[in-house]
């Protein structure tokens, strides 16, 4: 008798246990880090200097501006470029554009994420005020957009999103370079 009043208990108090678990304050947590060697790579790698971060969406954006311009060397680096200032007189210019959209469908509401990564040879940068029908093209340009309920808020999507469009932009820039050596 005891047994199975014991054994109702635990069966009882599992669930309950399992459920307190999850209700943690921290439910999931991330890293990434980088390990930043200048003498790893024994070719030259292209540099570039990052010309703005521009952040449309509603919503505090500062942070999430702050937050890109701090990751955007970081993944450059990773994609075999080196970020140095303006004053170096780098290959390569770079912009980056963060787009958020609430999109409507029905009664549901979605959100439409996009980031761009442009780079231009660092002479042909369009300045600020330029208008866009008298800028050069870029050399490279990288893209992604995501449509989903979750927000730029969210540090993960941020990270995500802005390294998988730096390799995208990274991999065009590799494959002018080569072009111009070849020609």
């Amino acid at each position: 008798m005891k047994n199975s009043i014991l054994r109702k208990l635990i069966i009882i108090s599992l669930p309950a246990l399992l459920l307190s678990c999850s209700g943690l304050s921290v439910n999931y947590s991330g890293s990434q880090s980088w390990l930043i060697r200048e003498n790893k790579f024994k070719e030259s790698r292209p540099t570039l200097t990052l010309l703005t971060v521009q952040v449309d969406m509603t919503g505090s954006r500062d942070s999430i501006e702050k937050e890109a311009t701090a990751l955007a060397p970081l993944y450059f680096w990773n994609r075999r470029c080196k970020v140095v200032p303006a004053a170096e007189k780098p290959d390569y210019a770079a912009k980056i554009h963060v787009r958020e959209r609430e999109i409507g469908f029905g009664l549901r509401t979605k959100k439409s994420l996009a980031v761009e990564v442009l780079i231009w040879k660092y002479e042909d940068a369009p300045g600020t005020g330029t208008p866009v029908h008298e800028q050069k093209l870029p050399v490279a340009v990288g893209r992604v957009i995501t449509i989903g309920e979750k927000s730029f808020s969210s540090s993960e999507i941020t990270g995500k999103l802005l390294s998988k469009t730096i390799k995208i932009a990274a991999k065009k820039l590799t494959v002018h370079k080569r072009r111009n050596k070849n020609a």
